[in-house]
Order: C-alpha cells, then structure tokens, then sequence
C-alpha cells in the first residue's frame, strides 16, 4: 500500500541537522586510539581508523563540503553593489544548507592520534573567487543535491536534500539574472493527477489542494492579463488533482470557501505562519466574499496586523494583495511537497520533487520569496 500524502501540520517542521548515528562510532575510535596511546591495549593493536561512511552519510558529507565551498567562495568574491547583494545571500543560504546537513565531519578534529589511519579527504569542489565561479558552483550543487534527494535512503536527508537543491536553483537563477547571462536549470512541472494518485491522497492532502485552488481561483477573478492566465491555469491544475483524488475515493472535507486573511503572513514569513482554524488559509474575509480583505476592513480590525503586512489592504512588504494570496497558495503547495520527498520511497519522487520545482518557480513568479531551506522551514 502506498503511504499517503498527508498536509502539512499546523506549523510547518522546522529544518533540524541531519543525523549521523556513526558518529559515536569515530568516539570509540578516538578512544581506542587514546587507550593504545597510554599502554592500555594490546601492542599489537591496528592503529585506530575512522568508520566506514555508509551510502547515506556519503551522501550528507559531499553537499555539507559543497555547502561550506559555496559560502566561502561566495564571502571572497568581489563584485559591484548588484551581485555582490546577491553572493551575500548565496552565502548566508549556503551556510544555512550546511547547518541543516549537520555540517562537515572531520575524522580527528584535533589532529589525528599516533599512528592513526587517516581517511582520503573528500575533493573539495573548487571554483575561481568570481561571480561566474560562484555561479557553476550553484548549478553544479543544485543538480547534485536534486541527485542525493531522490536517491537516498533517508527520509529526513531526502528532504533537507530537496530544500537545499530548491535553494540553490533559485540563488543561481537570481546571480544568473544580476550577471545577465542564463542559467540551465529544471524548471520542475506540475503534479499529474496520476501521479497523485500513486500516492493514495487523504482527506488533508485534499483540502489543502483545494484551499490553494480557491486562494488562485480568486486571485485570477481579481487581476487580468497575464496574471489571469497563470491564475486561471494553476486553479484549473488544482481542481484537476482534487477531482482525481475525490474520484479514488478520499474522503471529502471541502469547503464551499476558505478564509484568506492569514495567507499573507504565509507569503511574508512561512515558518512561523499559523493556518486558519479550518486548516486551509485564514481569517479576515472581503467584503466582496473573495476572501481578500479590503483595506477599509484590515484597518479598522481590532487585531495588530504582522508588520510585513501593509496597512492600506492586505499587500505584504511590496506584494499587492492579490500577489501576496497567490504566493501563500504556492508556498503551502511547496511545503506540502517537500515534507512528502521523505515519506516516498527513493526511486519514485520525481514527480512530487518536480512538483517542488514548479511551486517554487511560480512563487517567485508572483513576487515571493524563497527561504534558505524552502518547504522546512
């Protein structure tokens, strides 16, 4: 039996290090080698050795030495005021990737005891100090961390993996534009219905689709141009899944609406968004019953609005209203797919990754913003 896509919890998780269990096994050796050190072991002891790293740990230390390349590469590039924004956050977010992934492991920290044997070093990635360093870099990582996401064998490295890939396309697509040059990168594509299905969709994976395909829908009836259209297709795909799913036979918790009012405080802040009480989207709905509070309403409420969200209606920061709905809608979408790269089976996520992928790519269409570790947090 398939293991079911389930929505996210009231509080999207929190990216935490990665573990690595193997870890209190290099204790031992260190000790050992102390213990030999001292005369308390046998002279014909074999010097100590780290562990053997299995395929997963192989894994995590290739992108946390990646990580720590591209961030230190990206403190030493000079640049002019345009990129050099631009390479400050690629190496803030690349440091955040390497904290994620538990940092990099050295086998003697403070230098190897007496007759030791030390591991080959992993190959250091390496690039020139330039803005086009830093950018193959990025590309190389964001293809190599997608790689590690659909094949590893851990549930939670699968999906730090998948954040730290998200990540970094969107950091090399950001230096690609303030370069003025292009960047091959996978723009991902949306779920198929049966792609959906493969997974077995409950109930929760049902309404989050739908209060996503209601936010869009709503957003498309309020724009026009191209906006509409990219609206209008995105609600179209949505009612698509959520047809599918109710036609499998997962149960149906629909709402004939869902209130938007906290969807802005998902597209300003994510992590520390709180969903409405009905799971889906928000409080403050328009007077016109869109959902989009008007700004006479958002102003004479009698609750202190986020200070991200604008006081003349429900914009956040420079995102108009109907911006800021529709990148909630896709930043819900984005955490709904990556917290679900760790519960499918390695071999079978490339369609929930490209799922990912697409997500990300239409928040940043609508004005968004991507956080370090994008879906954890």
């Amino acid at each position: 039996m398939p293991r079911p896509l389930l929505a996210l919890p009231a509080r999207p998780r929190t990216a935490r290090p990665v573990r690595r269990p193997w870890r209190a096994v290099a204790g031992v050796a260190v000790l050992a080698a102390t213990l030999a050190g001292c005369g308390a072991v046998r002279l014909d002891t074999p010097p100590a050795e780290p562990p053997r790293p299995d395929a997963v740990e192989v894994q995590r230390q290739e992108e946390a030495i990646l990580s720590a390349a591209i961030a230190d590469v990206a403190r030493i590039t000079d640049a002019g005021a345009d990129v050099a924004g631009v390479l400050a956050r690629v190496a803030g977010n690349a440091e955040a990737h390497a904290g994620a992934l538990g940092g990099v492991w050295e086998p003697w920290p403070g230098g190897a005891p007496e007759g030791a044997r030390t591991p080959e070093p992993v190959e250091t990635p390496s690039a020139t100090a330039t803005p086009e360093g830093v950018l193959g870099l990025l590309v190389q990582g964001a293809a190599s961390a997608r790689e590690a996401a659909l094949t590893s064998t851990d549930d939670d490295l699968a999906a730090a993996l998948a954040a730290v890939s998200l990540s970094r396309a969107d950091d090399a697509r950001r230096l690609a534009a303030a370069l003025g040059v292009s960047a091959d990168l996978p723009a991902g594509a949306p779920l198929t219905p049966e792609a959906l299905l493969t997974h077995g969709p409950g109930e929760a994976t049902v309404r989050l689709l739908d209060s996503a395909r209601f936010a869009v829908e709503t957003v498309a009836a309020r724009t026009d141009g191209a906006a509409r259209e990219r609206a209008w297709e995105r609600a179209e795909h949505l009612q698509a899944l959520v047809d599918a799913a109710l036609a499998a036979g997962a149960p149906d918790e629909r709402s004939a609406a869902y209130d938007l009012g906290l969807v802005a405080q998902n597209a300003a802040a994510g992590p520390d968004a709180e969903p409405g009480a009905d799971g889906a989207m928000g409080s403050h709905a328009g007077a016109d019953g869109s959902g989009i509070p008007d700004a006479d309403a958002t102003a004479n409420s009698s609750e202190s609005p986020d200070d991200d969200v604008a006081a003349d209606g429900f914009g956040v920061g420079d995102l108009t209203a109907e911006q800021a709905v529709a990148v909630g809608a896709e930043r819900s979408l984005l955490e709904l797919w990556v917290a679900n790269i760790g519960r499918t089976p390695a071999g079978e996520r490339e369609s929930v990754l490209a799922a990912a992928e697409h997500a990300a790519v239409q928040l940043r269409a609508w004005g968004g913003e991507l956080p370090a570790l994008p879906g954890l947090g």
